[in-house]
């Protein structure tokens, strides 16, 4: 029988916006969620029960009855797989290696060109996390003489740059899941008014709407290193993302090296 987990990833394409978070939620709560019934977990997230019901029956399931069975499952696995203290360091070489193996099968030269033609390179995070992020990434070029500007994580920010915005122009985005709705419309917006940008975009998933916008995409393992709260707020190492910013910025600094050369 598939996990929970394998039905999402199979099934993620049906699911809307709404159905996302309430199945990300379940997910990262499957020892409380399990405990709740579908009333009780329907107020909690502010949706009907038959928004959980459907749900349940996109991905395969029969009702909520065999959600709460897949929940307890989970809950059990991850009480099994993971200890705080013993499984951190374990999962963050792993995740180490992830970024190591993901960096070597990607093409960067047209991306590099970009970089180094760009007028203005542009960083917006949409979270506080993602925010350091950007700061630490901003710092990287300038060390390698790439200027960049970091906005701050604010829809009006976003918005005034479109205003003047040259051909060329980059913006990356550092998104966690990269399925923030409000952000992913502006987005959007912003390239029907101004088609200059060319998006880039970090995220945590593979399969998001942001990189569907992006021209080029990037992802970053993340390793929860806590799971003793209802919410894991707070407690998630984002350590591969800056391995994969450090392996970004030095192959780019030796790619501009060798163009600087050939010229």
């Amino acid at each position: 029988m598939a996990n929970l987990k394998t039905m999402v990833y199979k099934n993620g394409n049906k699911l809307n916006d709404s159905e996302k978070q309430i199945i990300q939620f379940v997910l990262n709560n499957p020892k409380l969620c399990s405990s709740l019934s579908l009333s009780k977990l329907s107020k909690k997230l502010y949706v009907s029960e038959s928004a959980i019901f459907r749900l349940c029956k996109k991905l395969g399931l029969s009702g909520y009855s065999e959600l709460k069975f897949n929940l307890e499952e989970l809950a059990r696995q991850e009480e099994r797989n993971f200890t705080a203290k013993n499984n951190f360091p374990e999962e963050l070489a792993s995740g180490i290696n992830e970024v190591q193996k993901y960096f070597k099968s990607l093409d960067l030269n047209k991306l590099f060109q970009d970089i180094s033609k760009a007028n203005n390179i542009y960083i917006y995070s949409t979270g506080w996390q993602q925010e350091l992020i950007a700061q630490y990434f901003s710092h990287e070029l300038f060390m390698v003489g790439q200027h960049t500007t970091v906005l701050p994580s604010a829809l009006d920010e976003l918005r005034a740059i479109s205003s003047y915005a040259k051909a060329g122009d980059l913006l990356f985005i550092i998104s966690y899941s990269g399925d923030n709705t409000v952000i992913n419309e502006e987005l959007v917006k912003l390239e029907l008014t101004n088609d200059k940008f060319k998006y880039v975009s970090f995220t945590n998933l593979k399969q998001n709407k942001l990189a569907l916008l992006a021209e080029y995409n990037f992802y970053y393992p993340t390793i929860v290193f806590s799971k003793d709260s209802e919410f894991s707020d707070g407690k998630t190492a984002f350590t591969p993302a800056y391995y994969l910013i450090d392996l970004l910025v030095s192959e780019y600094c030796v790619w501009k090296k060798n163009h600087e050369e050939g010229e």
